[in-house]
């Protein structure tokens, strides 16, 4: 019989054997599981549709959707398919009209108080004007004709005058520069009042985003959730909320996760299969893929990157946008 101290080596080295077989086995099968190519799922996309992005509008950073067109609507040019929570707008036009209005006022008063000084220093001048002819009259008369002392008092009365006027005249014109430049401020302040309240007008208009073609209506997938855009969602600015599409350039849109981008790369050509139409197969070659990875937060963890690919032949009238698609690489 084999003694015990015999016994142990041997089975920890079988042991160990196994674990390393088995390892091995299991990398193997995780390798070719990978190795195989990646199966993509996405939609029906136009690239020829109406982009509606979340506008950025005075007041709040972000802005709640009151109102959204039904998803899959048939929309004209000219519709209303967007309405946007006009509340903080609503006051804020308010508050600009009342201050173009004030600004209005401020403008008149600025206006008639300094007509009215440049009417006083006007009136200022006139009699110094007429106190120096006066003076002048006096002041000519010769030494012989009056007394030494008279004669002495009109020029000594008309240099006093001169100098009025000339005082006078520094008045009206300083004046004059005043009422300039109090009036050009007003103006300024008036056109400030008017510039706001003419864009919190213009953001109230934008509050109603209207198609700009005919087509179908379809809500955006949200880039953090990945779950339509709805009415009473709050969004930030340049955040997707809808398209309107055509069909006139039908292509497909895929994400692809982290794992799987390399094996898809820009010219890639996929097989391209609607879920409506499961005996319809299209084919088809990558375009562009997004740079950096997104998360969705109702799929599995990690990133995912966007793949955008165009048809290769005739498209179907049946293929519209938004359908859902499955595809498969083509080796």
């Amino acid at each position: 019989m084999t003694p015990a101290t015999e016994r142990t080596p041997r089975a920890a080295l079988a042991r160990r054997v196994a674990l390393a077989v088995g390892t091995c086995v299991a990398i193997t099968a995780a390798v070719s599981t990978h190795a195989g190519p990646p199966y993509l799922t996405g939609v029906v996309d136009d690239g020829e549709s109406q982009v509606i992005e979340m506008p950025r509008l005075p007041g709040a950073w972000q802005r709640r959707i009151a109102w959204l067109a039904p998803e899959g609507a048939a929309v004209e040019a000219g519709d209303v398919v967007v309405r946007l929570d006009q509340g903080d707008l609503i006051a804020q036009a308010e508050t600009a009209e009342m201050d173009l209005e004030r600004r209005g006022l401020e403008a008149q008063r600025a206006d008639a108080e300094t007509a009215l000084s440049v009417l006083d220093a006007e009136k200022a001048l006139a009699e110094a004007e007429s106190e120096v002819r006066l003076a002048h009259i006096d002041a000519e008369l010769p030494p012989t004709a009056t007394r030494q002392l008279d004669h002495d008092n009109a020029q000594l009365r008309l240099a006093v005058a001169q100098h009025a006027l000339e005082r006078a005249q520094a008045a009206l014109a300083d004046e004059r520069t005043a009422r300039a430049g109090t009036l050009a401020l007003a103006e300024m302040r008036a056109a400030a009042a008017q510039a706001q309240h003419e864009l919190m007008r213009e953001a109230i208009e934008r509050a109603e985003i209207q198609a700009d073609r005919s087509g179908v209506f379809l809500h955006s997938e949200s880039e953090f959730t990945g779950n339509k855009v709805f009415a009473g969602e709050t969004l930030q600015p340049t955040a997707q909320i809808a398209k309107v599409t055509s069909g006139a350039a039908l292509r497909f849109r895929f994400w692809v996760h982290e794992a799987d981008i390399r094996a898809v790369p820009t010219g890639t050509e996929l097989a391209v299969a609607p879920d409506a139409l499961p005996e319809t197969t299209l084919p088809a070659r990558v375009q562009w893929t997004s740079k950096q990875a997104a998360t969705r937060q109702e799929w599995s963890a990690g990133g995912y990157f966007e793949l955008v690919a165009a048809p290769l032949g005739d498209v179907p009238s049946t293929l519209t946008p938004g359908m859902t698609v499955f595809a498969e690489v083509r080796r």
